[in-house]
């Protein structure tokens, strides 16, 4: 009985069977480069982040041999940092046509990518499309730095402040743009997270400098540490973070990180570089040097704090008029900064409203969302802020 139940179940399962056609056509792309001659290597990086890059393309069949009945339109990407660029649903770096199965010496102008980067070659275009891939041999380029995740190159109008240009990439960054003389320094450390900054010491000491787009914060969910479970401490040097680039209400962030201190890291807060003073022409021609000092501590001086509103009731978010003139009864139709210093210093707001602070300083996170723009400070302890 057992033996009857099993044939008859292999009998069921035979009948379910079928056999289709065999796969004909050009089934994947061979991607050769051209130009550049030398494409580079984990340990000699291509010194360009922009070239133009000359590729073959030849349709291949089922078997692998040379497909003469291909004729199709394919887009090209670049592939880096985890993800493709553009995305397959958007306009491709460029089209091009294949005949009779081959396109030799084509030009792709590349965007500008960094660390191991390949071009993917995609059948996805076309009006018929057999989605026949093919992906290059790896162009090595260098590994991006802290300014390239932040310097709105290409954007224009809000998207500087909205987006970031190499948002949604995975990025590991290692080194600093000032080689030998650089260092990645913690700038303030905070409850989810810390900030760092690229800067210069030419003596390899203080006093260290940096330039802008050199800050960018790092979003650990907890309090931050490094890869032996220690605390990272602000004036601490770090020898390279990873994580995922994402944009929070404008804010670059590096989220899911992992941050890495060598065993002779030093802490010394004299590292940090000078802090940025800000000034009435930040708000009009000169905007953009919110978004160059994005993460970045700030300096106010004699600002006004503004009477306390519901933003403070619900956030704990008060203002302050950096002009420190005109209206301080409301501070109505003025620019101002908005200051969260709860946690970290314990101030009597209430008592300084429609006063002069003679100095404050903060983390700059702003809040950009289309042509809503909220610039917010976070002082780090009570040095930051001078009352009288």
């Amino acid at each position: 009985m057992r033996f009857t139940l099993l044939a008859l179940l292999a009998l069921a399962l035979a009948a379910c069977t079928t056999t289709g056609p065999a796969v004909t056509g050009s089934t994947s792309l061979e991607i050769t480069i051209v130009t550049p001659a030398n494409v580079g290597d984990v340990d000699t990086r291509l010194t360009q982040t922009l070239i133009t890059a000359t590729i073959n393309i030849q349709a291949k069949d089922a078997l692998g041999a040379n497909d003469a009945t291909y004729n199709h339109t394919v887009g090209v990407y670049a592939h880096y940092l985890g993800t493709l660029s553009p995305y397959l649903d958007a306009t491709p770096i460029t089209k091009i046509s294949v005949v009779n199965g081959v396109a030799m010496n084509q030009a792709v102008v590349l965007p500008a990518t960094y660390g191991p980067t390949t071009l993917w070659v995609d059948d996805v275009v076309d009006a018929h499309p057999t989605y026949a891939t093919g992906v290059s041999p790896t162009l090595w380029f260098r590994d991006p730095f802290i300014s390239d995740t932040q310097n709105p190159i290409g954007f224009t109008g809000n998207d500087v402040f909205d987006f970031g240009p190499l948002d949604g990439k995975n990025v590991s960054i290692k080194s600093s743009r000032y080689g030998a003389t650089g260092k990645l320094v913690v700038t303030s450390v905070f409850s989810q997270g810390y900030t760092v900054a690229d800067v210069n010491c030419p003596t390899g000491a203080a006093p260290c400098t940096s330039q802008a787009y050199d800050y960018i914060e790092v979003f650990s969910f907890s309090a931050p540490t490094d890869q032996n479970a220690q605390f990272i401490s602000e004036g601490q040097t770090i020898s390279r973070f990873s994580g995922g680039v994402t944009q929070f209400d404008g804010l670059t962030e590096i989220g899911f990180p992992q941050t890495f201190v060598a065993s002779d890291s030093v802490t010394d807060k004299s590292l940090e570089p000078a802090v940025a003073v800000i000034d009435s022409t930040w708000f009009g021609a000169n905007k953009i040097r919110f978004e160059e000092n994005e993460a970045n501590p700030i300096e106010i001086d004699n600002g006004v704090v503004c009477p306390l509103d519901a933003t403070y009731t619900t956030y704990k978010q008060w203002k302050l008029d950096p002009s420190g003139v005109g209206d301080v009864a409301s501070c109505a139709g003025k620019n101002l900064i908005s200051i969260i210093s709860a946690g970290v210093v314990e101030l009597d707001v209430g008592t300084l409203v429609g006063k002069v602070v003679p100095k404050i300083v903060g983390v700059l996170r702003p809040i950009n969302i289309g042509s809503f723009n909220v610039w917010i400070i976070y002082p780090r302890s009570a040095a930051d802020i001078k009352t009288n």
